[in-house]
């Protein structure tokens, strides 16, 4: 690599490699993996209703069955437009529109199958790889630094699992490195003159993307504020009016976003009533914490154990890149990307910490942290390969090779598997053992009164001709005497009720539980 400019044959071909096989294991069996409870509501909220009126109009309704609970409330139909899916957006303010409108629009026009929904986000995501390499281009000249981080975030197996949801996550990841990019590209365009027609359509590009980004996902702002951030400490000519265009830039998406605002002041008791449970305490954060930077690179559903040694160098890989790129590099490199992940990881984190809670158990949230950390670790294999020492230099090449190689086997074992972390075990673990168990099962009558969500979700996997029947309060359900029935994760108070009016038994169906089969005693 003695030609410092030239990216290496070797490396263009490996990262082009990572390409093609991070685009199909973004596509590969998206409908494999159970459909959880959030995705349930995306489609609830798609079709035009809430959980409360699903609750309003099923429940203690007598029976349901799967074919129509789906038609009604996961798929768009002609009972409901694109007003109530709007109106049903608002009720969940903490979730910006953007990517369920898309959706809607997605399903309506290619189908409603899970597959087809989760494509959605599978295509959304290609755009992260030209956005990193954009990215990283303003930040670096070298495009070996480009190649080598589009590379990293092709085959990272979190950026794969969550283009394989049906949520917002990946289009916020693209407008976070859209918004970085044109925030950079920006900067770079005032070094002459603020008022040039290049500063100033550069300047409105990034207030757009600013909006954009909040129409994804409302912690966009966070990412706002890190640049902001970032060209306040950044020393460089002419900071009062560039401090002044990101104010003006930040001003116009704010103004594109105000609409949304607007609903989510006027549903505010909602934003905090849906977040709450975050502030839920936890357990060994600081484990998670580990696992969940493990989770960047490798990922095979492995747990929180400290004993795991890879946990180990992938704290080392982020904790070294970081070091290296803060003594290496001028601030316009070290302090962007240092910015870029601390105001989102201190705004999670120090909560926690200091009044208890698990906002920064999710991953998701911090996917500005991960970008950060992709980009710190990319810097350092780039550097490494840069060195004279031909022997060490090899050593750092086959560890990238390895980082690379972990990444296409986690992707390789996940999509082979029904339940993954991000599906959440407390809602969804037993669900596809609890179907096929239903399924054998001639018209099987299943009575519950769990929350709308996980009752989607479970009926995506069961036979069409299955009934439900939902009940809430105090409503003793009628139970049938020519078929099987059963109880979906009921509450103890349910069980009482049955038992206290019929002669009857209940008894484990599934030995792991969330089943029971109720027996009649006469």
């Amino acid at each position: 690599m003695n030609d410092r400019s030239v990216t290496p044959i070797w490396l263009k071909r490996t990262v082009i490699v990572l390409i093609v096989l991070g685009i199909f294991f973004r596509f590969y069996n998206l409908d494999r993996k159970v459909y959880w409870n959030d995705e349930a509501m995306t489609s609830l909220r798609i079709s035009g209703h809430t959980s409360a009126e699903l609750m309003q109009e099923v429940y203690n309704r007598g029976t349901i069955d799967v074919a129509e609970l789906l038609a009604n409330y996961q798929y768009p139909n002609s009972n409901r437009s694109l007003q109530d899916s709007i109106d049903a957006f608002a009720q969940h303010p903490e979730h910006s529109p953007l990517y369920y409108l898309m959706a809607r629009f997605w399903v309506q026009f290619w189908g409603s199958s899970i597959a087809i929904l989760r494509s959605l986000s599978a295509w959304m995501s290609l755009l992260v790889f030209p956005c990193m390499y954009w990215l990283c281009r303003e930040l670096l000249p070298s495009p070996t630094f480009a190649w080598m981080a589009t590379g990293i975030v092709a085959i990272s197996p979190f950026h794969v699992l969550y283009a394989q949801e049906a949520r917002e996550y990946s289009l916020w990841t693209v407008t976070i490195l859209l918004s970085s990019a044109a925030l950079l590209k920006a900067i770079r365009a005032s070094e002459k003159s603020i008022l040039s027609k290049s500063s100033i359509a550069n300047w409105g590009l990034y207030g757009i993307t600013v909006g954009l980004g909040l129409y994804a996902y409302p912690f966009s702002g966070l990412v706002s504020i890190s640049h902001g951030l970032y060209l306040a400490l950044l020393p460089t000519a002419q900071k009062i009016q560039k401090l002044l265009a990101y104010g003006f830039a930040f001003l116009l998406g704010l103004l594109l976003f105000f609409p949304w605002l607007w609903i989510v002041i006027q549903n505010f008791n909602n934003f905090i009533n849906h977040t709450i449970s975050r502030t839920n305490p936890s357990e060994n954060i600081h484990l998670v914490w580990g696992l969940n930077l493990n989770r960047i690179f490798f990922d095979v559903n492995q747990g929180s154990s400290p004993l795991n040694p890879l946990l180990y160098v992938t704290l080392f890989l982020a904790v070294y890149g970081t070091w290296l790129l803060c003594r290496t590099t001028p601030p316009k490199i070290w302090l962007f990307v240092l910015t870029l992940m601390g105001i989102t990881g201190l705004i999670l984190i120090a909560p926690d910490i200091i009044l208890g809670g698990r906002r920064s158990n999710n991953l998701r949230y911090a996917i500005p942290c991960v970008l950060g950390i992709q980009l710190a670790v990319s810097y350092l294999f780039y550097l490494k390969l840069k060195i004279d020492q031909k022997r060490l230099r090899n050593r750092w090449k086959y560890g990238l090779l390895a980082l690379w190689f972990v990444g296409i086997v986690s992707c390789g074992v996940s999509s082979q598997v029904e339940v993954w972390w991000n599906k959440s075990y407390p809602q969804s673990r037993y669900n596809p053992a609890i179907a096929r168990m239903l399924n054998e099962i001639d018209r099987p009558l299943v009575i519950s009164d769990e929350v709308p969500g996980r009752i989607l979700s479970l009926s995506h996997l069961l036979n069409p001709e299955t009934e439900w029947q939902l009940v809430a309060g105090s409503h003793v359900p009628s139970l049938p005497r020519d078929r099987a029935v059963f109880l979906y994760r009921p509450s103890d108070g349910l069980q009482q009720r049955i038992q206290n009016a019929n002669l009857v038994t209940i008894e484990l169906a599934y030995e792991k539980g969330w089943l029971w089969r109720i027996r009649s005693i006469s």
